[in-house]
């Protein structure tokens, strides 16, 4: 190699062909190759660090949300234990409330038996029943509706829509202990369904206990739609049924009851009802006749005085007229007679 003022000469030698051979390097030339030379690297080695530092960043930023992850994911664990328990409290407690709407259900068809007794006994005697009783269906009747309108005539009606009309209700146990399962819906799912009964349940129980509510505080206003007390007071100068006429001495058939009384004394409606009739009707004089629910009817004749109007509704204690002896009368008294369905009947039962 020799150094000359403007090029480098560098001779070399060939090792295969053994030849010598000359190359002539400008200074400009070596100088801009080793610029090149340590740009490039200077730009390789720059790029490696910001390849890596790139890298290191993006890593750290996954290791990061990996890490925020696995909080996440132990702290939903934690929240899944949690909720887990509570389901299982929950599930507990909603079967106590199963329960007790079974011990309500039960509660609901004594009041009922018990209300209805009381209604049986009143009103065995005058050939009308009323069932108020739940235990032919289940979960739920509703008590039919039996006072018609005012002024009605007709027989106690029952039908109606139910207000709900559900399958029994199952066992707690075996809503709330479905065959094991791991995932976590599976108990929800139950939960869900069980309330969904307990929510119908308390509906319909609801209403039955309204409806036994309503029946219990109409129970009096039922009665009093009923002859049930005498219009007057007095003594029974003749009774119901086969009698010796007063008149012709014969055997004949009377259709009520007579009450002897001074004239002037009041009589009073046996039960609220309508004014149907008032004026003279013949051998009963002046007379009263009122309609009452469950197709009754009372009568009220040889009355002295009427205080009432045909179209009236009276109540029951009400004062219609005063006791007389006019029409086919003896004396002063009170005839009373009492019809169903336009039949005369004993009024026997309907004086307590």
């Amino acid at each position: 190699m020799f150094f000359e003022r403007k090029h480098l000469t560098v001779f070399w030698i060939s090792p295969v062909e053994g030849r010598l051979r000359k190359i002539h390097l400008r200074w400009q030339t070596m100088v801009l190759g080793i610029l090149i030379f340590i740009v490039g690297v200077s730009l390789g080695v720059g790029g490696v660090l910001w390849y890596q530092s790139k890298t290191r960043k993006e890593f750290l930023s996954t290791c990061n949300e990996l890490r925020e992850a696995c909080q996440a994911l132990a702290l939903l664990e934690s929240q899944k234990k949690e909720q887990e328990v509570k389901i299982q409290n929950l599930a507990r407690e909603t079967e106590k409330a199963l329960q007790e709407l079974g011990a309500l259900r039960e509660l609901d068809r004594k009041v009922r038996e018990l209300l209805e007794k009381d209604l049986q006994s009143r009103l065995k005697k005058l050939g009308i029943t009323l069932s108020l009783a739940s235990t032919g269906l289940d979960p739920c009747v509703p008590v039919y509706r039996f006072l018609v309108e005012e002024g009605g005539h007709g027989v106690l009606g029952m039908g109606g829509p139910l207000f709900g009309v559900v399958p029994l209700l199952p066992q707690a146990a075996n809503i709330l202990v479905p065959p094991y399962d791991p995932h976590f819906y599976v108990q929800a799912k139950n939960l869900e369904s069980t309330l969904t009964w307990v929510q119908t349940e308390i509906f319909l129980r609801r209403k039955s206990l309204e409806e036994v509510l309503d029946v219990a505080q109409k129970k009096e206003r039922l009665l009093d739609t009923i002859p049930m007390r005498w219009p007057t007071w007095g003594k029974i100068s003749s009774r119901y049924g086969w009698r010796k006429d007063p008149f012709t001495g014969r055997k004949a058939w009377h259709t009520g009851i007579d009450i002897a009384a001074p004239t002037g004394r009041n009589v009073v409606a046996t039960a609220e009802g309508k004014v149907v009739f008032t004026g003279w009707n013949g051998n009963y004089g002046k007379c009263v006749i009122i309609r009452h629910q469950f197709g009754y009817e009372t009568v009220y004749g040889h009355l002295s005085k009427v205080l009432v109007n045909t179209g009236d509704w009276v109540k029951k204690n009400e004062v219609v007229g005063k006791v007389g002896s006019t029409g086919r009368s003896t004396g002063p008294h009170l005839h009373y007679e009492v019809r169903r369905y336009g039949n005369v009947i004993n009024p026997w039962p309907h004086l307590p």
